[in-house]
């Protein structure tokens, strides 16, 4: 009988065993522990998850888990976030034991994931999980920035014979019809849109405005906190920061990360985070306008948003999106207390992104 106990530092080696033989993204070393040991947020003496040991065959299954502050109205929500939830084909039987033990946690008022398989979303909502009440969470929005590669990727996606060739033939279809949509919508400047290298004090200022929305779940967003969360992403020059300023003084701020399909020669820009002051339609538009720039300028092919709130994406459909339904919906949670599952279940109580759990870091 396999046995559960707390991960540790030194089971890397064998949690990417596991977590590569089951198809999921594995790590450095030094990455991995910095999730933990780096992070400023962190409550230290949470567990970092759980592993699944078989006598004779060493770990056979993972699962981790991170706590994270976020706000509600300037109060302190403890969140547990679950991610890197694998098991070995012949011990499945066994998972939901450490499921079980992330859930019997004391401390997090609310558990959340927003990288769930569609497997997962049903053990999810087995165990009580809701879906975050967001009704297009499993539709993405995403602008072609290169029609040539956006097209040859399309083409060996279903397969089709000589992609690179008919590319040719296929993208300029593709940039009458992109050009004739964007004619629909206002292209307002962004000249103002700045890139920088790092997050800086001026984070720590624009926090403190944000952090003053009324009704809404957020996560801590200081210098610190986006420069733990995007460690990874910008350390491999994966990731681009866009700003808008005002006086001197933040607006808003874009972050997109490098989340390429290789399997089909898709390149892509994913926005993982998009914060504005006083949910500015025209702030939103400008920076997702920047990213859209720069992913051209770059040659990469689609520049994507997942989630975001609803005030968010009506202002974005001013900037004729195309659109794709995701595999599987990905985000879940769970809430301890009655009072606060009632102020989140509704749409406007979220601003939804890869942000939220583990999906960018």
């Amino acid at each position: 009988m396999p046995r559960i106990r707390d991960m540790t530092r030194d089971d890397h080696a064998a949690v990417m065993a596991v977590l590569q033989r089951n198809g999921l993204a594995v790590t450095r070393r030094e990455d991995w522990l910095q999730v933990w040991e780096a992070n400023p947020l962190h409550v230290l003496e949470a567990p970092m998850g759980w592993v699944l040991e078989e006598q004779g065959r060493g770990v056979v299954g993972t699962f981790s888990n991170l706590q994270v502050p976020y706000e509600w109205n300037r109060e302190l929500v403890r969140v547990g976030v679950g991610f890197a939830w694998a098991v070995d084909r012949d011990f499945r039987r066994h998972a939901v034991g450490m499921l079980r033990r992330w859930m019997a946690q004391s401390r997090p008022d609310l558990l959340l994931t927003n990288t769930a398989s569609a497997r997962v979303g049903q053990i999810l909502s087995a165990a009580r999980f809701r879906p975050v009440p967001h009704p297009d969470y499993d539709q993405a929005l995403y602008w072609v920035t290169d029609d040539r590669g956006f097209a040859a990727s399309a083409l060996r996606q279903v397969r089709a014979p000589a992609p690179e060739w008919l590319s040719c033939v296929v993208a300029p279809a593709m940039r009458v019809l992109r050009w004739t949509r964007s004619q629909r919508g206002p292209r307002e400047p962004h000249s103002d849109v700045r890139a920088l290298a790092d997050f800086d004090g001026r984070f720590d200022a624009f926090w403190m405005k944000l952090r003053q929305t009324r009704d809404r779940l957020l996560a801590l967003r200081s210098a610190a906190a986006l420069r733990w969360h995007f460690k990874r992403a910008r350390d491999s020059a994966g990731m681009v920061l866009l700003t808008l300023e005002e006086r001197g003084e933040l607006t808003g701020y874009l972050v997109m990360v490098r989340q390429d399909h290789a399997a089909i020669g898709l390149t892509r820009y994913r926005v993982a985070d998009l914060q504005v002051l006083w949910d500015s339609p025209r702030t939103v538009r400008a920076l997702v306008l920047g990213a859209i720039e720069t992913a051209s300028n770059e040659g990469v092919h689609v520049v994507e948003v997942v989630g975001l709130s609803s005030r968010k994406r009506e202002a974005l459909a001013a900037l004729s999106p195309l659109r794709r339904r995701m595999p599987s919906w990905l985000f879940f949670y769970r809430v301890a207390e009655d009072g606060l599952a009632a102020r989140l279940d509704r749409a406007d109580a979220w601003d939804p992104s890869p942000f939220d759990g583990d999906a960018t870091l």
